[in-house]
């Protein structure tokens, strides 16, 4: 039994609540598995059991939360390793297999079971940006995906798919000085810096490379802090490298022998990462894309980042394609349609990396593909993948909406889109779902407080959105509870909330037979829905009937809509929205009924 014992992992996992009800989830080093217990290739059709991680955003905190609280991945202790890195000789983001500076490893934790080796993680897109840990968070899923490359698959976001830019824009070669930008299209109209009609002087977006990256993160891409956060990550992993010890997410610098001051990262070093990490051909987020789909499909379970777009007689839209082209009509099967999808953004990633190998000299009058946008770009990098690079945005340049699976919500200003409940649009997903034999799609992109919110169709057919990046922002309107807040963290997760969605398939049909949702809420507590489809209660992932009175954090009496989320033990877990921010409350079964 002991040496059995040696082929298995085994999780011990401590759930403990402290003087803030806080929730934590501890676990021991896994059990090192032998060599011989690698990835092996599935034999089943579908997938047994599927775990959900979406929109990190860089946020190691968040991501080692997950892991810890996961039934289906857990970490492994190993030594950092620092390839042929040393001071002055810094690792700016390429990807190299021999450095990997972390004293942990994710795995899956059936790995060393003799009878299932068929669970997999669907990561959903948006892996940088916000959190302070990009390379962290990119470094352990690449690394998990290099190990099991089979059972991890991986989504495209908005945020990744803008990094395309970075090379359009950003990369000159060894010019000091960079060709003038003539702004955003996005940006037209407003007289913000970026604003193609408003007059550029001679500042951030004509100077250095670093002047004009501080400008697209903030004023272009939506990532505030991400120059100076990027900076910081940069300094732990030089500092790890200097005292050959673990650049791990939570450390800083206090617990390195080396002091801070003794590690400076300039301005420019910051600007050479996101060149380095961004190349189309050697960057971690070059790894990331060429493996990187905009839809998966497993069984009757659809995973995409953001939502289906308005679909016209049956037929699914492929905008890139002309309007007078023979096929602009798309498809009228989902199947096709998704090997389209797909199949179109290999190209286009395909076309980048070609793009980053020619090098070739460009016209300093060039317009980017940002400044005009749209889809058949006629710039260099444009006429190449302008188009993934539209389709991963929110309009077009003539304002209207971009028919994406990247950018498009099921929310519109924080609560589920009305349109899906009207008959119309109802009556097209019921046939969707019904011809197409679906029963779930999962998604992220827009916030949906600290919990998944579960959209309830007809016939126990569901949508799923699952971003809770801004866990640390929700308010809770009943007395007895109330959010932990940010805690210390650089955006809007906090410290505590955490959530996964958990997938149980027929191998032998793909059928969905359970959809477990479990995590910690705002306030630290626990929750756990152990299977959506068996919910009996027809209250669960819809709206209220009535408005619901409450008292907000500013005293003002207030009447909104209310969704019921979940049943929580004799209550029910329900939240309203509005823009990013959130409200919870709770609602035991009688005033449920009363409202």
């Amino acid at each position: 039994m002991r040496a059995a014992l040696q082929h298995h992992f085994i999780k011990f996992r401590i759930r403990y609540f402290n003087n803030r009800q806080s929730c934590r989830y501890i676990h021991s080093s896994s059990i090192t598995l032998s060599s011989s217990q690698s990835q092996s290739k599935n034999e089943a059709a579908f997938p047994s059991s599927i775990t959900f991680l979406t929109d990190v955003e860089g946020d190691g905190h968040y991501f080692d939360r997950f892991i810890h609280h996961s039934e289906i991945l857990g970490f492994r202790s190993i030594q950092p390793t620092f390839g042929a890195y040393n001071r002055g000789n810094w690792n700016f983001g390429s990807h190299d297999p021999k450095y990997f500076p972390y004293d942990k490893e994710v795995v899956f934790l059936d790995d060393g079971t003799i009878d299932n080796k068929n669970s997999m993680l669907v990561y959903g897109g948006d892996i940088w940006d916000k959190g302070g840990a990009d390379f962290y968070v990119i470094r352990q899923l690449l690394s998990l995906h290099t190990r099991y490359p089979s059972r991890i698959h991986f989504i495209m976001g908005n945020r990744d798919i803008n990094k395309l830019r970075i090379v359009d824009e950003l990369d000159f070669g060894e010019t000091k000085r960079l060709p003038k930008h003539k702004g955003v299209y996005w940006l037209r109209g407003t007289g913000l810096p970026g604003d193609p009609e408003k007059p550029l002087g001679s500042t951030t977006m004509t100077e250095t490379a670093a002047e004009r990256l501080k400008w697209m993160l903030r004023g272009t891409m939506g990532s505030v802090d991400a120059f100076e956060l990027r900076r910081q990550e940069l300094q732990r992993e030089r500092l790890a490298v200097m005292n050959s010890q673990s650049a791990f997410s939570t450390q800083d610098c206090s617990e390195h022998e080396t002091s801070c001051d003794e590690v400076i990262v300039s301005d420019d070093d910051v600007a050479k990462s996101y060149l380095h990490s961004c190349n189309p051909n050697l960057g971690l987020i070059s790894q990331y894309l060429s493996h990187a789909k905009l839809m998966i499909r497993f069984g009757s379970v659809i995973f995409l980042h953001g939502a289906l777009p308005t679909i016209e007689a049956n037929s699914f839209p492929l905008p890139w394609i002309d309007p007078e082209s023979d096929k602009s009509g798309g498809h009228e099967t989902l199947t096709e349609w998704i090997d389209d999808l797909n199949d179109f953004a290999s190209d286009q990633i395909t076309n980048w990396k070609e793009f980053g190998k020619a090098k070739q000299p460009r016209d300093a009058q060039e317009d980017f593909w940002a400044s005009k946008g749209g889809y058949s770009n006629t710039s260099s990098g444009g006429k190449l993948f302008g188009n993934l690079l539209q389709y991963g945005m929110n309009t077009l340049p003539d304002k209207s909406k971009n028919q994406s699976v990247v950018y498009n919500s099921w929310m519109r200003d924080g609560m589920p889109r009305k349109d899906l409940f009207s008959l119309d649009e109802q009556s097209w997903l019921e046939n969707l779902f019904a011809k197409e034999g679906l029963q779930l799609l999962l998604s992220g992109h827009q916030p949906v407080g600290d919990a998944p919110w579960p959209i309830q169709l007809s016939n126990n057919n569901w949508i799923l959105p699952c971003d809770t990046s801004f866990s640390g922002d929700v308010c809770w309107t009943s007395a007895e509870k109330a959010s932990l807040g940010r805690g210390s963290r650089p955006n809007g997760r906090g410290e505590v909330a955490v959530s996964e969605t958990l997938i149980r398939c027929c191998q032998r049909t793909g059928k969905l037979k359970s959809v477990k949702i479990h995590g910690c809420l705002s306030d630290g507590s626990h929750y756990e829905i152990n299977n959506l489809l068996d919910v009996d209660d027809k209250h669960i992932g819809r709206p209220l009937l009535k408005k619901l009175p409450y008292t907000d954090n500013t005293k003002e009496a207030t009447i909104t809509d209310f969704w019921v989320k979940a049943k929580l033990r004799q209550q029910y877990l329900l939240s309203a929205g509005k823009g990013f921010h959130v409200w919870n409350s709770l609602l035991d079964h009688n005033g449920l009924k009363g409202v």
